[in-house]
């Protein structure tokens, strides 16, 4: 796992709101995380291959992407390669945060023909807000601008706010452009990716994903990081209950159980008992 990264490449996150790694994962390390996604994720849908293949129902939204959301609490294996103190050091050196706690984890797998994902800003969805907010995604597989690749509007995280996500509906690709008129006009990056590769992507950037024209799955596996002392703004978004019914706004949200502190300069602590 290639948790190194240059002053150039943190510069060029700062100033895009993304950074693709190429080398993140190679041969048997790989292997052991499409491995392992595919596990959790047929425990999550109750039998093989019932996410290449499942019935999908008639929304846009629900043509979009199958998702499975925090693996991490159902899989040993998942939770053993996500809680690592080095991921979560290098999502700190990027987001330029003291230390981050995982929010969430989600599989996404584009099926055959599947929809675009609209372009659209994380963080206005999230129970906290935070420039600092970051992703780190994972392709599993290649991920070709014929098979839904991401795309990013280089820089908009420096003028995107919290109050607009953009919808992932069939409103259409480009209806963030109503709320944010001069994003139109930025060329949009396409990130082609070999099996491996990972991006970390802003929770404040505007980004997309083509449809998928071929007749195989693609295949991701996300992290939402969120910085240590992120404060609940009052939205239960992907909270558990059991942590919403004892979080008033403004409170740090520091449950240990179920937002685990990945890393920590402040402190000098990180996670250390991954069992």
């Amino acid at each position: 796992m290639n948790t190194q990264v240059t002053s150039d490449q943190v510069e060029f996150y700062r100033e895009n709101g993304f950074l693709v790694i190429d080398d993140f994962l190679q041969g048997a390390e790989l292997s052991l995380w499409q491995d392992a996604v595919d596990e959790a994720i047929t425990q999550h849908v109750g039998r093989d291959d019932t996410y290449h293949n499942q019935s999908r129902g008639d929304g846009y939204y629900e043509n979009v992407f199958v998702q499975c959301v925090n693996l991490w609490k159902t899989s040993e294996r998942i939770k053993q390669l996500i809680l690592d103190p080095q991921l979560g050091r290098l999502a700190a050196d990027l987001a330029g945060t003291s230390g981050v706690r995982l929010y969430h984890d989600h599989a996404m797998v584009k099926q055959p023909w599947a929809n675009p994902t609209n372009f659209h800003v994380d963080n206005p969805y999230d129970p906290f807000y935070s420039h600092q907010a970051i992703m780190f995604w994972v392709a599993l597989d290649d991920t070709t601008v014929q098979n839904g690749c991401l795309y990013f509007l280089p820089g908009t995280h420096k003028t995107s706010g919290f109050e607009v996500g953009g919808s992932l509906g069939e409103a259409g690709v480009g209806e963030l452009f109503r709320e944010y008129p001069q994003w139109a006009a930025i060329e949009p990056y396409a990130a082609e990716m070999k099996a491996g590769a990972g991006v970390f992507i802003s929770g404040m950037v505007a980004h997309a994903a083509g449809p998928n024209m071929t007749t195989h799955p693609r295949r991701a596996f996300a992290m939402l990081f969120m910085p240590e002392d992120a404060t609940f703004n009052g939205k239960k978004s992907a909270l558990p209950d059991e942590v919403v019914a004892k979080l008033k706004t403004g409170d740090v949200l520091a449950d240990d159980e179920h937002l685990p502190l990945v890393f920590s300069y402040q402190n000098g602590s990180t996670l250390s008992n991954l069992s």
